[in-house]
């Protein structure tokens, strides 16, 4: 929302486009067709009224006017753009890049005046009266940066709860008190049962359907089937059905001295945007993976006065997922919904019209992105522990054991068989195996499971960082496919793994994994044991026969990394 709180500039990664309405009519002024692939995402409104929007897959900002519609200005910025935050003591603003560059513009035009190099996996960047705070995307970190771009303080928004850990920040923004909301993952630290069927989340089962099987893609069917038509039963019992879930939904403010104002868990899958209110109590929320499933709503509403929270949850209508939320001067909900392509204006209160905006006809209705980010059947959907296709960075205890969620970016296709052990020979085993038993989860069909598989194997890999000395990766290539470090004989071909089930001493028969993007997935190795891929190389994980070191100078080691970083 602008500052005015009367006009909307919604940003629409499926179909490259930005759209400016007015909310006052839910009538859309401006469509801004930007190029291919651009996937507009966060955006900064900044003292002069103009909009700047980060371009996850163009790789830049763009600039526009929201009053005429105008694209000002097209300025490249880094290689994975993500926050966007304008800096009035500055007249500034600052894009933080998941690849760990935190870049700062001129408001008014211009190239780039700095590029800090932070760390991987940035996210949210806020600036408050000046200082900068950015959040790290799995860790659920938020990092309060120095001038320099050294680290001063890491706040997370943990309370201590035993058997749960934050994970995965999905978004976090600044409140008007100075403390920052960020609504997240909390997941599982207990040993999670993978022998048992609905190990995952819902108890012991997968959730049963009535006779007349289940809501759109064969999923949980509606609260009035299960629940006897009761609805508030439905609801309440709903929350009791899912507390075992792996994965839950958070909402957490933290304070500016790091503490916890308050912390509350919701019940809906995938807490991907968040909102704060005219009056400063009111936080809004969305969670598009309870789409698909009636008796879940889709976003939230949270009332913090201080002493009372209360929580309402609705839900627009079961195919709808909503990727984004703010809230209008008045005080109304607005929400931004992905297929098909709206604004929804939504009143706090009940019993007032739900109103919206058509921004784009044209559709995106994709079966395997739906089956991948809506929950299974027991609160947990795939992109929970993959979120953007990646890994949220845990270490499980499964079964007892270490392991590490592994990522799906550029690593699935041609890389058979599947998970740590070897033990999923195809798509089809592993579907059935972990999103029917484990998540409690519909047996696909035979579209459906082409649909998820051909959605997960054309997830693309993650670009490279800015900041690899480019000597030195050239060095460390040279490295990695010499006969003393051994590293290209089983990490070879497009995937640079050769797909065998090995015990090269870290603790059993492991797959090899590919190594793309494996800068971008630490903690490394199957139990999580290496933070870093120095780590790697160092005397934290038992790596007796995982490659041979012992020939390589630290020189060769640096280059070594500096060529992994960049896979």
């Amino acid at each position: 929302m602008t500052h005015d709180g009367t006009t909307a500039v919604a940003a629409d990664p499926d179909r490259d486009a930005l759209y400016v309405v007015d909310v006052t009519t839910m009538a859309v002024r401006h469509t801004i067709s930007l190029k291919t692939g651009d996937e507009p995402g966060r955006l900064a409104e900044d003292g002069a009224g103009r909009v700047h929007v980060a371009l996850r897959g163009g790789r830049a900002l763009v600039t526009i006017d929201p009053t005429t519609g105008a694209l000002l200005a097209r300025r490249s910025v880094c290689p994975a753009p993500r926050g966007v935050a304008w800096d009035a003591t500055s007249d500034s603003v600052w894009v933080a890049c998941a690849t760990g560059e935190l870049v700062q513009l001129p408001a008014g035009g211009g190239s780039a005046g700095r590029s800090l190099h932070v760390e991987r996996d940035l996210r949210d960047v806020i600036v408050q009266n000046g200082a900068l705070s950015v959040t790290s995307f799995r860790s659920a970190n938020i990092l309060r940066v120095a001038s320099d771009g050294s680290i001063t303080r890491r706040d997370s928004p943990d309370t201590g709860q035993s058997g749960v850990a934050p994970q995965v920040a999905w978004r976090a923004i600044a409140s008007p008190s100075g403390s920052i909301f960020m609504v997240h993952q909390l997941e599982s630290t207990d040993s999670v049962s993978t022998q048992t069927p609905g190990g995952y989340g819902g108890g012991g089962g997968p959730v049963p359907l009535p006779p007349n099987g289940g809501g759109p893609l064969g999923l949980f069917p509606d609260a009035g089937e299960i629940f006897e038509g009761d609805a508030a039963l439905g609801v309440s019992f709903i929350g009791q059905f899912f507390s075992s879930s792996i994965v839950r939904s958070a909402v957490t403010e933290v304070t500016a001295q790091g503490g916890i104002g308050f912390q509350r868990t919701i019940g809906g899958v995938l807490p991907i945007d968040v909102a704060i209110g005219p009056d400063g109590t009111t936080i809004a929320g969305v969670t598009p993976g309870s789409a698909f499933t009636e008796a879940l709503g889709t976003f939230f509403v949270v009332t913090n006065d201080g002493t009372v929270v209360t929580e309402r949850d609705f839900s627009l209508g079961p195919s709808d997922q909503p990727i984004a939320v703010a809230f209008s001067a008045s005080g109304n909900v607005i929400l931004q919904t992905r297929d098909p392509a709206k604004l929804w204006m939504v009143p706090v209160l009940e019993g007032g019209n739900v109103t919206s905006a058509l921004l784009s006809a044209e559709r995106r209705e994709d079966t395997g992105h739906d089956v991948f980010h809506t929950q299974a059947g027991a609160q947990i959907a795939c992109a929970s522990c993959h979120p953007e296709g990646g890994d949220d960075g845990h270490v499980w205890k499964l079964d007892n054991e270490d392991r590490r969620t592994p990522s799906l970016r550029g690593t699935i296709a041609g890389t058979a068989p599947y998970h740590w052990p070897g033990d999923q020979k195809d798509m089809p085993t592993l579907v059935h195996n972990v999103y029917t038993l484990r998540m409690s989860g519909a047996e696909l069909p035979g579209d459906e499971m082409g649909a998820l598989t051909g959605w997960v194997q054309t997830i693309p890999a993650p670009p490279a960082p800015s900041w690899v000395d480019p000597k030195a990766v050239s060095a460390g290539r040279t490295v990695f496919n010499s006969s003393a470090a051994q590293c290209s004989s089983c990490h070879s071909g497009a995937k640079l793994t050769n797909n065998q089930t090995v015990d090269v001493g870290t603790g059993g028969k492991f797959q090899v994994p590919p190594l793309v993007g494996v800068g971008w997935r630490t903690p490394l190795l199957h139990n999580g044991c290496a933070s870093t891929i120095a780590d790697r190389f160092g005397s934290v994980c038992s790596t007796k026969g995982h490659g041979d070191i012992s020939k390589l100078s630290s020189q060769d080691i640096a280059n070594l990394t500096a060529f992994l970083e960049t896979l």
